[in-house]
């Protein structure tokens, strides 16, 4: 099960930022924002620190790693097999492959013209997301260039009729699309293209035209969900993200925040089945399938000639900054008002896929018997009656259960063996819930 739609950035992708000053300052910092998801540009074949990772899985931040320096060879997939399996234990889940797989940038001048190039990329493709999915990590596919090269409506909708054709369902039920948001050109509104190709039938590729639409826009979800639908039947989580390689270049930095902001907010907005209004535009629901709205706010910096920036070259935040912490402050109903949506609820925190299953195997027998959901965060376990926690490996501080308590959650401590005991909160000084698991 995948986190709901959250807001991502992308992080510093040189490694003095990994370091431990430098991560806690900026995993705090965007945490304070809201972003769910954090966006790690990776390269080469030399992995991301795991002490990185642990600190912003531990800060809530669901990591996107990005390993999209690979040539458009098979040969590096022994390489990259150890990076991979150091990730799985480390505890990443999402990891794309490849960038712009429809262009010439991607191929090379000679082999572009050599034979069908998505084919060709499927081919490339299959071995490595095989690696991925090998250790249940979920392949995010390539994102393709925007309306340029080899068209990527058409690029996408060929690439998965070939893995149906091939009958890899094992991949297309892990797959996760991504696009990128072609939101800055300021010849088209924020909210182009909203509806897709079902309401914008007559939109060819190369072709523009005053009475028609295309995926240019922060709708793009709702084209390629069209082409999943029409080719597999179903929809497809989808990440969309600013491209990294492309700043805007007709808008103002004021601009470039302004279209980031309505964005952000139609993101953060309570009415997430309901079209709202933003600055005299109707902006409709973003496509169920979206996971992942990410901007490019972190790496840049203003005195590049990037207007993304989100904070200055010295670490001062630009007025966005405070205008996407108000965006968060909405008034919110009583706790104690609020109804309960399931009977029980496992807390625990994140931590590598295979310790999770060894903690899962330990408490089967609680498991079998309560049936509870297995949530990450105290937003998540608010929405159950009974909210257990097992001892030793996450304890709620006194807030947080002050936090869950006012929510009218009855809290539950468990052994590691499923073993239930009596409740004891009388260790107010304890860690915080989301510390690093213990050993087994």
């Amino acid at each position: 099960m995948h986190p709901k739609a959250g807001l991502g950035v992308y992080y510093f992708s040189d490694t003095q930022h990994y370091h431990t000053q430098a991560r806690e300052r900026w995993l705090r910092e965007v945490s304070s924002l809201g972003v769910a998801w954090l966006i790690l540009d990776n390269p080469g074949l030399i992995a991301i620190p795991e002490p990185f990772l642990q600190a912003a899985l531990e800060s809530g931040l669901t990591p996107i790693v990005r390993i999209v320096g690979i040539p458009a060879e098979p040969r590096f997939i022994a390489e990259l097999e150890p990076v991979i399996r150091s990730y799985a234990l480390w505890g990443v889940q999402y990891i794309q492959l490849f960038d712009r797989p429809n262009t010439q940038t991607f191929w090379g001048k000679v082999s572009w013209t050599s034979g069908n190039p998505v084919e060709r990329f499927i081919d490339l493709f299959l071995p490595y997301a095989e690696i991925l999915v090998k250790y249940n990590i979920y392949p995010i596919f390539p994102t393709p260039e925007v309306a340029r090269g080899f068209w990527d409506t058409s690029f996408l909708r060929l690439a998965l009729e070939s893995l149906v054709r091939r009958g890899h369902q094992w991949l297309i039920e892990t797959l996760i699309l991504s696009a990128y948001l072609a939101i800055y050109d300021p010849s088209r509104p924020l909210n182009w293209g909203a509806g897709g190709p079902e309401r914008w039938p007559n939109t060819q590729p190369y072709q523009e035209s005053s009475h028609s639409q295309d995926q240019r826009g922060l709708y793009i979800a709702d084209w390629y969900e069209a082409l999943a639908q029409a080719t597999l039947g179903r929809a497809l989580p989808i990440v969309l993200l600013d491209d990294p390689c492309t700043p805007p270049r007709y808008l103002s930095q004021s601009e470039v925040h302004q279209r980031m902001l309505c964005a952000i907010r139609r993101l953060f907005d309570e009415r997430s089945g309901e079209d709202i209004e933003i600055e005299g535009h109707i902006y409709e629901p973003f496509h169920p399938s979206v996971l992942c709205l990410g901007f490019y706010g972190l790496p840049c910096q203003p005195n590049r000639g990037d207007p993304r920036a989100w904070f200055l070259p010295n670490g001062q935040p630009l007025p966005i900054v405070e205008a996407i912490r108000r965006l968060q402050k909405k008034p919110e109903e009583p706790k104690s008002a609020r109804k309960h949506t399931l009977p029980h609820a496992l807390l625990l925190p994140r931590m590598a896929v295979i310790q999770l299953h060894q903690v899962l195997e330990k408490l089967k027998p609680f498991l079998l018997r309560y049936q509870p959901l297995i949530v990450f965060s105290l937003e998540e376990a608010a929405q159950a009656e009974h909210v257990w926690y097992v001892e030793g490996l996450s304890w709620p501080t006194s807030a947080e259960v002050e936090e869950l308590e006012g929510c009218s959650c009855l809290l539950h401590p468990l052994r590691l063996d499923g073993t239930e005991l009596a409740p004891n909160r009388s260790d107010s000084s304890s860690e915080a819930l989301w510390t690093r698991p213990t050993s087994l």
